[in-house]
């Protein structure tokens, strides 16, 4: 006659913790760097969609809209070139008819220079001036080309390029930067 078991043995219990510590090992950091990229990727549309946005409210007005950002924060203002909202710095979100500001998802951020997050420990101070990504015309064209970075410290960011002639936008995710180098 068998007999049933009325447990498992203090071995079992232990090959399985130590399997489950070695998954988590192993997955842990993966699922952080594809959040990390989640990240990068969810920031680069929120830039691309507020240019577009900065585009079509000055189309639609007829009045140049500027998009800008908080150096080495996370925070951008949209707005009407000539509105009383550029003269102070605020880090908070707000949409209003006449004004949006936001920021960007966690632990991103914009700098002036990509030398401002690779290999940075911490970011740079935060500026005291809205820095100028775009200022979009009547006619759909842009006053000038940019260039614009962000991403998150220590690692090489995404950058937004401006063609001020057409008002195009092309955002390079780091991946894409590194493909093109030679």
């Amino acid at each position: 006659m068998k007999r049933q078991r009325s447990g498992y043995t203090l071995m079992e219990i232990i090959v399985v913790v130590a399997i489950i510590l070695v998954v988590m090992t192993l997955a842990v950091p993966a699922a952080m760097t594809w959040l990390a990229d989640a990240r990068a990727d969810a920031a680069a549309d929120m830039v691309r969609a507020r240019l577009t946005d900065a585009r079509s409210k000055a189309m639609e007005d007829g009045r140049p809209w500027r998009l800008a950002y908080l150096a080495n924060t996370g925070y951008f203002q949209l707005a009407p070139e000539e509105s009383m909202e550029w003269e102070a710095v605020q880090q908070s979100n707000t949409k209003q008819t006449d004004v949006i500001r936001d920021e960007l998802p966690k632990d991103i951020l914009f700098v002036a220079s990509p030398d401002d997050l690779v290999g940075k420990r911490e970011a740079g101070t935060v500026g005291n001036m809205w820095e100028t990504i775009a200022i979009y015309m009547p006619n759909g064209s842009a006053r000038d080309d940019s260039l614009t970075y962000f991403g998150k410290v220590g690692v090489a960011p995404a950058r937004a390029r401006l063609r001020a002639l057409t008002g195009s936008i092309t955002i390079e995710l780091p991946r894409d930067i590194q493909a093109a180098t030679p």
